[in-house]
């Protein structure tokens, strides 16, 4: 073989080394999780390009109204969110007939007590003592008349007597198996009036009607309210079971008392919902309260511009981030264009905006929607819905974020004009929409690092 012939080989060899380590470098700096398959790469005059920075355009929509009964949760407390603002939630609920025991004329009342247990979700200051206050409704509830929603909704207005049946004081501890002593375990125990008890006692004894007859009884002990005491927004919102009992103890005399409990437990939990307050005069979101809107059918939205260049999602208070690509459409004017690959859209929450005590959701969802806010279906992968898969970094905060493919959304969105208004909606996914608090900021594109961006795989045609 000819020394010209082995020169051309050596170099042939080493351009194929250096190509294959420069491509290798080139996706391990960049890490596509890309599967190149052969929808368009069916040749070697095929590239894959990665862009991103076309515009994400986000903005907060507002529901002013939203159902929380039915929810399975009591949400009850007040705490001050530096992003959110002052919210405050109070639990209304009911109670039915009980199971009538055998009474005597020896028999005596002990107490009665509301008891209420723990779902250890909080959202605020969990060393501050609590104060939970206990009143009678004015009037028993009743659910809209059809064609209204058959639902109550978070800012129902209830009429309650202003002098409580009770309190307690309480530190509540979500995390530890006892809550406010040996006894009461991981529940908070509001004692009622002896003369409630005492009443509820007699009529029990004589069978009254009150107490067997479910509408008699409404009529008679009408329902709850129960909220707790607010010192400027200092505090926190507990999480509480829908599963709250009356408790009324009485004993028979003997030589050894034999004490009985009697238990009224709630009636309907469709009856059960909490009344949710918020104050965000100090906040940012005050945008929301002038914000104009088209129409009724039309939820409250604001820019991102206008809200200190961040959006807010918070389900709980009626909170959701709309995500737009109004830049997208130029990508089928690229000279090079031949179709989308892949599209991965990257949500970085604003450093500083969450902790342990103010946590980010484990899950959010993506929903198509239109101009008037509407949602439609939910981004699936692979026939899955997708939850982002959440990955928090306390330290640094660069690494927390969640990731959502978009490819079939992008797709469509490609052909359309770029003042279409179509676009994401991010939400909390339910039951865990209306059941907590949990809350992300995200920051438009003048936050460098945490904000919403767009990755898009396009196939290119070299020129």
């Amino acid at each position: 073989m000819s020394m010209t012939r082995i020169l051309r080989k050596k170099n042939y060899s080493m351009i194929c080394l250096l190509s294959g380590f420069v491509l290798f470098s080139f996706i391990a700096c960049d890490k596509p999780s890309i599967s190149f398959g052969t929808t368009f790469i069916n040749n070697n005059n095929t590239n894959i390009i990665v862009v991103d920075t076309f515009t994400t355009a986000l903005s907060t929509v507002r529901l002013d109204s939203f159902p929380t009964n039915s929810t399975g949760v009591m949400l009850i407390g007040s705490y001050n969110d530096p992003y959110f603002g002052t919210i405050t939630s109070k639990a209304v609920l009911q109670f039915g007939v009980p199971s009538i025991p055998v009474l005597t004329t020896q028999s005596v009342f002990d107490s009665i007590s509301l008891i209420m247990r723990i779902n250890k979700t909080f959202y605020g200051d969990t060393t501050i003592p609590q104060r939970y206050y206990v009143s009678q409704l004015d009037t028993p509830l009743r659910l809209p008349l059809p064609p209204l929603p058959q639902a109550f909704f978070n800012n129902k207005v209830v009429g309650f007597n202003t002098n409580p049946l009770g309190f307690t004081d309480v530190t509540i501890k979500p995390t530890a198996l006892i809550t406010k002593s040996i006894y009461s375990k991981d529940s908070v125990q509001i004692e009622l009036p002896d003369t409630l008890g005492k009443d509820l006692m007699h009529l029990m004894y004589t069978k009254s009607e009150i107490v067997t007859n479910l509408t008699a009884f409404l009529n008679y002990f009408k329902g709850l309210y129960i909220y707790s005491d607010t010192v400027a927004g200092k505090g926190v919102i507990f999480g509480f079971n829908d599963s709250a009992i009356i408790r009324l103890v009485y004993h028979d005399p003997g030589a050894v008392f034999t004490y009985h409990n009697v238990y009224f437990q709630i009636n309907n939990r469709a009856y059960q919902f909490n009344q949710v307050n918020t104050d965000r005069s100090a906040t940012p979101l005050t945008a929301l309260n002038s914000a104009p809107r088209p129409n009724p059918n039309v939820w409250t939205e604001v820019p991102s511009s206008q809200t200190n260049h961040n959006a807010y999602l918070q389900s709980g208070t009626g909170l959701q981030i709309k995500i737009r690509f109004p830049t997208i459409s130029t990508l089928s004017q690229f000279s090079d264009y031949l179709g989308i690959y892949k599209a991965e859209l990257i949500l970085k929450p604003v450093s500083g905006s969450y902790n342990p005590l103010l946590p980010l959701p484990p899950q959010l969802i993506l929903s198509q929607t239109n101009e008037n806010n509407q949602l439609g279906s939910v981004l699936t992968y692979g026939g899955t819905v997708q939850y982002g898969n959440l990955v928090t970094d306390y330290i640094t905060g660069q690494n927390t974020g969640y990731v959502y493919d978009v490819t079939s959304f992008i797709k469509q969105q490609v052909g359309l004009p770029a003042s279409s208004l179509n676009g994401l909606m991010l939400s909390i996914p339910s039951p865990s929409n209306y059941t907590t608090m949990n809350r992300v900021v995200i920051g438009d594109q003048t936050n460098k690092v945490f904000n919403a961006s767009l990755k898009v795989y396009y196939v290119s045609l070299p020129h």
